[in-house]
């Protein structure tokens, strides 16, 4: 998609252009707000309680296939009209379940389960292919002497590398068999996150860091750098990663131009891409787009936002990265 704002030659990158995000202009011609259906809550586009489109507007959003489940795990103390985490399960209805902590599953007993949380043990993407990849790390995963695991996520994390591999994995892959079955997000602050990490019923579970992106979202929370992932950002993030080590990168995809992923993903990527007709967005074909739309509402507020507000003025875009 482009932007009025980058046609016009304005210095800030739209993080947006030629991604495979649907026209979301007919959000703004949305006039008032409608009753939710199950709860009778009045709301703008969706029943965030619900996690619902209101009005008509469930016959115009596009809908999102995923590969894999996705639950997201919200702290109680997570306004619900300020999450971003709702937007998944409005767009992808049938992959994507919201549960308010404590009130959540039990895991332990399921297989194919893994938590996008950084931890000492934590495994990267390609790892989970079983790909010849390492965390680059010095001792104490480069933290400063004094400083632990539990605040790795205000510094950030060196780059994924790997070294030279020898053979891809001949494993062909299908929506049936990744190595991911369910994957669990924790939408909260930091500190309000190692609290729910605690918990016995998600702490066994295999953990997985994603690579470093620079954060879009307008919102700041204090002490959070630059990295620090809308829960949706991060979302989008993950199904890149696992679409890429799965089923190649399209060639002709110029979606991740202005993204801002650190490079070690574009070093990983590099083996994995491949020629591939540019229109082409079969599920299990390289890389084109397929997630892109999760982020439609996450788009459509980024340019509300920047409407009224001058890019560079915005603290949570000031950020030390």
């Amino acid at each position: 998609m482009s932007h009025p704002v980058a046609a016009k030659g304005h210095p800030r990158k739209y993080p947006f252009v030629n991604m495979r995000i649907a026209d979301h202009s007919v959000l703004d011609t949305i006039e008032g707000r409608h009753s939710c259906r199950h709860c009778n809550r009045s709301r703008k586009f969706f029943c965030y309680n619900c996690h619902i489109p209101v009005g008509e507007l469930g016959r115009l959003l596009p809908r999102v296939d995923l590969p894999f489940q996705i639950d997201i795990i919200k702290h109680k103390k997570e306004i619900d009209g300020k999450s971003t985490a709702v937007h998944a399960a409005v767009l992808a209805p049938d992959s994507v379940q919201i549960h308010t902590y404590p009130d959540i599953p039990d895991y332990r007993q399921e297989d194919g389960v893994v938590l996008i949380f950084p931890s000492a043990t934590s495994l990267t993407v390609p790892q989970l292919f079983q790909r010849n990849v390492h965390l680059k790390i010095d001792d104490n995963y480069g933290l400063p002497k004094g400083h632990h695991m539990g605040t790795m996520l205000r510094r950030r994390m060196d780059e994924v590398v790997g070294e030279a591999e020898s053979e891809q994995s001949s494993k062909c892959y299908t929506y049936g068999n990744l190595p991911v079955r369910r994957a669990l997000f924790i939408d909260s602050t930091w500190n309000q996150s190692r609290s729910i990490y605690a918990d016995e019923r998600v702490r066994g579970l295999r953990t997985v860091v994603l690579q470093n992106r620079l954060s879009q979202f307008w919102r700041h929370q204090r002490g959070s750098p630059r990295w620090y992932l809308a829960t949706i950002e991060a979302i989008h993030q993950f199904l890149l990663e696992m679409h890429v080590n799965a089923w190649g990168l399209n060639a002709a995809y110029r979606g991740l131009d202005n993204l801002e992923i650190t490079e070690g993903f574009h070093q990983l990527a590099a083996p994995l891409t491949l020629e591939a007709p540019e229109g082409c967005v079969q599920r299990e074909s390289p890389y084109n787009g397929q997630y892109d739309n999760i982020l439609y509402f996450f788009a459509n507020m980024y340019d509300l936002i920047h409407k009224y507000y001058d890019h560079n003025d915005l603290i949570s875009y000031r950020r030390p990265i």
